[in-house]
Formats: C-alpha cells, sequence, structure tokens
C-alpha cells in the first residue's frame, strides 16, 4: 500500500474553506479524503490522520485474508512456523547424514609423515610425496620454462583453488587434469610446501642455516643432517629449481638464483618469532642460505627419485 497524495492549494484557498487531501490506495484500489475546515490546519496532521485510517484498513484487509484458527492465532503465521519446523528438520537429517560420512585426511596442512602414510596404498613406491612431484612435473609440462615470472607472478586464485580440491579428492586420475596453467601448478606447489604443519627444514635446525648461509659446505651437511623425509623433499625442490638455472630459460622467465631464492625461501624456511621485525630481519638471511643451495647443493642422487 502506498500513499499518493495531492495538496489541493491549501494557502491559496481563504479561510474557512475545507483543505482536502485525497489518497489514492494502489494495492486496494480504494479512495481516502479527509478534510479540514482551517487554512491553519498543517499538512503533517493532515497525512497523519490519512496514514492512520489506511493503516486501519489494511488491517482489516489482512484479517478478511487472514482468518483465525480455532485456537486464535493467524494461518499465515501457522503456515510459517510449520514450514519453518520443517526446514530444520531437513537440515538436520542433512547433518546427520554428513557426519555419517568417514572424514577425509587431506595432503595440505599436515605433517610429511602423515602426507607419506596417507599415500602408502595409494603410492605404496614412492618416496615422495606424489602431490609434490605431479605439480613439479606439471609445471614443467605446460611451460614453466618459458614463462616469464614463473613463481614470482601468482596463478589464479579460483584456479589454484579448484585445483587443490580436485588433487585432494583424486580427481586428477579420473579425469583430465584441471589446468593447463603452468603458474596454477607453480602456486599451488609454493602452497603445499607452506602449509606443511612443520616446515620441509626443521625448526631446530633455523638458526644454524641464519647463521652459516653462506657456507655452502655447513649449508649442504645442514640438509644431509634432516630427517630422511625431509631430507629428501628439499633436496627435490632445490633440484627441480637448479633446473630454471640455464641461460636461455632465465632470459625468458627473468627468474634468477635470487629471484627463485626469494620466492621459496619462506615455504621452505618458518622463522620460530612472533616479532614482525625479527622476522623482516631475518629473510634476508632465510634468502642467502636457499640461494647458497640452489647454486652449491649436490642433488645427482635424486635422479629418478619420486
Amino acid at each position: 500500500m502506498k500513499l499518493t497524495g495531492v495538496l489541493r492549494n491549501i494557502n491559496a484557498r481563504p479561510t474557512g474553506t475545507p483543505t482536502i487531501l485525497t489518497t489514492h490506495d494502489e494495492e486496494g484500489g480504494d479512495h481516502y479524503t479527509v478534510r479540514r475546515s482551517s487554512r491553519s490546519a498543517s499538512v503533517s496532521t493532515a497525512r497523519l490522520a490519512v496514514r492512520r485510517h489506511m493503516s486501519a484498513s489494511k488491517q482489516s484487509l489482512v484479517s478478511e485474508r487472514s482468518p483465525e484458527r480455532s485456537d486464535g492465532s493467524p494461518w499465515i503465521r501457522k503456515f510459517s512456523l510449520r514450514r519453518s519446523l520443517r526446514n530444520r528438520s531437513k537440515s538436520h537429517e542433512n547433518l546427520s547424514s554428513k557426519e555419517q560420512l568417514p572424514f577425509k585426511k587431506s595432503m595440505f596442512g599436515a605433517t610429511l609423515e602423515e602426507v607419506m602414510e596417507l599415500q602408502k596404498e595409494s603410492h605404496p613406491n614412492h618416496y615422495l610425496p606424489w602431490v609434490l612431484t605431479l605439480l613439479a612435473d606439471k609445471v614443467i609440462l605446460f611451460g614453466g620454462y618459458s614463462t616469464e615470472g614463473i613463481f614470482r607472478v601468482p596463478g589464479d586464485i579460483d584456479k589454484v583453488c579448484s585445483l587443490k580440491v580436485a588433487l585432494d579428492n583424486g580427481e586428477h586420475t579420473t579425469s583430465e587434469f584441471p589446468t593447463s596453467d603452468a603458474p596454477v601448478c607453480a602456486s599451488l606447489l609454493k602452497e603445499w610446501l607452506r602449509e606443511l604443519y612443520d616446515p620441509a627444514i626443521c625448526h631446530d635446525t633455523y638458526q644454524k642455516c641464519l647463521d652459516n648461509c653462506e657456507n655452502a659446505t655447513f649449508c649442504s651437511t645442514i640438509v644431509s643432517e634432516l630427517p630422511d623425509i625431509n631430507r629428501l623433499v628439499v633436496t627435490f625442490v632445490i633440484k627441480f629449481l637448479q633446473g630454471f638455472l640455464a641461460e636461455e630459460t632465465v632470459k625468458k622467465t627473468k627468474m634468477t638464483a635470487d629471484n627463485l631464492a626469494m620466492v621459496f625461501a619462506p615455504n621452505l624456511l618458518r622463522c620460530p618469532s612472533t616479532d614482525l621485525q625479527v622476522a623482516m630481519d631475518n629473510s634476508k638471511w632465510e634468502m642467502t642460505f636457499v640461494r647458497t643451495l640452489i647454486n652449491h647443493l649436490d642433488t645427482s642422487y635424486m635422479d629418478g627419485v619420486v
């Protein structure tokens, strides 16, 4: 119901001439008229009277359309309550059915040991997490060696999320691979490393890495003393990055050893301090450590290891 009123020249009429405010109810098709005998009657007072009159009429209309039940409650409210209860019941049934589904662990956000345990049945002969080797292969297959800014320029976030879900659900094994975009695979590879529950380079070696970040021999020793699965993962990643150092590749990707180290240091090392200033100060030494590994770590023993 809308108020569409017309005031008919209140000030133009002589004293004593009635003021007329006509209002049309667009929903009910009715007209309401309020007359004031004095020019001094305010327009707002007239409008208030019209609103009250229309409100009473509308309430009467609702009452006619919404007859009460035997218990005195309008049938509209009773119907709404009944529908609400029915929807709540359905939601409860859906929740109960979902609770009965087996809980599926993710390859993301777990420890390396948990990841290897998860893939024991599906990839019994793998020494490395299959998600890591798969994404690395796809980066190369989809043109990573010729993609400018690879690893530095992020992939489309929606495609990265879709690929993450597809890999966790095993959809890539039953259908076509979800993407052919190298930056998307590169972004998810970094995300997998970054989301590990414990960093690939263990917390207890963090300070030693920073203190000896320019000593190639000591850096190599640190990697060799890591737990087996951590050592294999770190060495695989460094070997993978070393493949981007060919002169022709660097010309196309614009990604030098310094660029690669800057991008991957936060994914391999994790500062234990919660102080932002400390983390920022340490970042340059983290980058130096990873750059030293990229330039000097012997990764030849990883040939053929998956």
